[in-house]
């Protein structure tokens, strides 16, 4: 999925795009709405596609249901050629969405065109957008923890509770790039780390603490919030390796860390990459 501007997409997408497209994505650009309208709006004019169905005769709803698409190939052509020049997922082979990743792409937009209302709000009031990093796999190399636990603990723990090993968070490392990419992130984002500890550990609970201590002492000063409800946290941006603990409901951008990161943010370098171009 490609992270792009409305300014981008009008001058070098426009051979994707339909004249009444391009006008309604000019009055978009005009009329600064919230963030979540000018998504949907965008999504309303950038993939209309998608509600095609609701069109249907019922003879073309009895072709959908059987895996045909009653649309034209040359229509269903075109508009798979957006797709995939947006870096969306094409049309299944019936004609609907596969996933939600052309929602996704226009949130990106509106996030990259800066004209949304909170943003120009926050901007006036010379704020910052909130950003909330994740600890394990995140700032903190959890591996390292694990190599250096006994070898009676591995056995007793592993493979899935070694968080439940006591002091095992006093143990770890910082990730690669970790300490100076929050420390960056301090500088330029409202910054809190959001983690979740072992319940049945409660060594992890200070561990964690004394690690932010340790590591971040002044830049994470009173900025440690430890849950297992991560969708509660309102902000912008999570930077975690996994979905779990709330972290896939997280209402602003999941920025899914890690070698499994389907947003290509395997490492600190590519987190700050992005984030600097949303700073």
């Amino acid at each position: 999925m490609k992270s792009l501007t409305i300014g981008q997409i009008l001058n070098d997408y426009r051979e994707h795009l339909k004249k009444s497209e391009i006008d309604e994505l000019k009055s978009i650009q005009r009329q600064p709405s919230s963030f979540s309208a000018q998504a949907e709006e965008l999504h309303r004019v950038l993939f209309d596609e998608e509600t095609d169905f609701m069109n249907d005769s019922n003879a073309d709803a009895h072709d959908r249901a059987r895996g045909i698409n009653p649309m034209s190939q040359e229509y269903t052509n075109r508009v798979n050629k957006k797709r995939i020049a947006f870096g969306v997922t094409p049309l299944s082979e019936s004609g609907y969405a596969r996933d939600n990743s052309s929602k996704e792409f226009c949130k990106e937009v509106v996030r990259f065109t800066k004209n949304y209302k909170e943003y120009r709000e926050r901007k006036r009031k010379n704020a910052k957008q909130v950003v909330y990093v994740d600890m394990d796999g995140v700032l903190v190399n959890f591996q390292s923890g694990i190599d250096k636990i006994s070898q009676e603990d591995k056995e007793k723990y592993g493979p899935n509770d070694f968080d439940e090993v006591p002091g095992i968070f006093s143990l770890m490392e910082p990730n690669e790039g970790a300490i100076e990419g929050y420390k960056w992130l301090s500088e330029n984002f409202d910054t809190y780390i959001l983690s979740t500890a072992s319940w049945n550990n409660p060594s992890a609970w200070k561990d964690k603490l004394l690690w932010v201590q340790k590591y971040l002492p002044e830049v994470a000063y009173k900025r440690l919030i430890l849950s297992h409800n991560k969708h509660l946290a309102k902000g912008d941006f999570l930077i975690d390796d996994r979905t779990k603990n709330g972290a896939g409901e997280f209402l602003g951008k999941h920025i899914h860390f890690g070698s499994e990161s389907p947003q290509d943010f395997a490492d600190w370098k590519a987190v700050v990459a992005y984030l600097k171009k949303l700073a």
